[in-house]
């Protein structure tokens, strides 16, 4: 339940001193580019305009990468089990990603999963407040850990991929594509609509 109720209302470390104060609220705009409801697990939340997820299982977002070199970052909010990184409209999204052969992930548990193998494992596991980088070149898929690249890619990545997140057990995570808390690798950009890429 707790959980629950940050992933509505986020995670704060501060008490409640029951202070009254008058807030302005202003309703966000829904970005372009966020997780995708019709793309998502049975149990799972999206909430904050498509940029957070909760509950049990996985969401891709509603933008194919098109462009050669992109870039995305993941907030963890709340820990649990939890996985990023990219997936195909085929990824079983109702289980943990990297099982299948339609998603290539860093885990909670610091490994990096492909067909449900242990690609590659991290020692430094991201905690709460982290940021987790990715970026994508339609070959190489590579993750940061708050600004620096952990230096075990995923290689000969190809197909129409997708951002992906999943979450269980309590873990709630927010998915960044643009305003960026660290800047993307050199030459890397935020994701872009296929309109926008016909433009540049």
């Amino acid at each position: 339940m707790a959980s629950i109720f940050c992933c509505f209302r986020g995670c704060s470390k501060f008490l409640d001193l029951g202070l009254t104060t008058q807030v302005s609220v202003q309703v966000p705009v829904k970005p372009l580019i966020c997780l995708n409801n019709s793309s998502i697990g049975q149990e799972v939340v999206l909430v904050k305009n498509g940029s957070r997820i909760c509950g049990t299982g996985a969401s891709l977002a509603n933008v194919a990468i098109m462009q050669d070199k992109a870039y995305f970052e993941v907030r963890l909010q709340q820990s649990g089990v939890w996985s990023v990184g990219l997936g195909t409209e085929k990824a079983d999204l109702n289980n943990v990603l990297g099982g299948d052969a339609d998603s290539w992930v860093l885990c909670s548990d610091g490994s990096l999963r492909h067909k449900n193998e242990e690609m590659h494992r991290i020692t430094q596991l991201p905690q709460e407040g982290d940021t987790i980088g990715v970026s994508y070149n339609h070959i190489e898929l590579n993750f940061f850990l708050n600004g620096q690249k952990l230096d075990c890619p995923f290689t000969n990545v190809k197909g129409q991929l997708y951002p992906a997140v999943y979450v269980d057990e309590g873990a709630v995570l927010d998915v960044v594509f643009e305003d960026f808390a660290h800047g993307p690798p050199s030459g890397y950009d935020k994701i872009m609509l296929e309109q926008s890429l016909l433009e540049t």
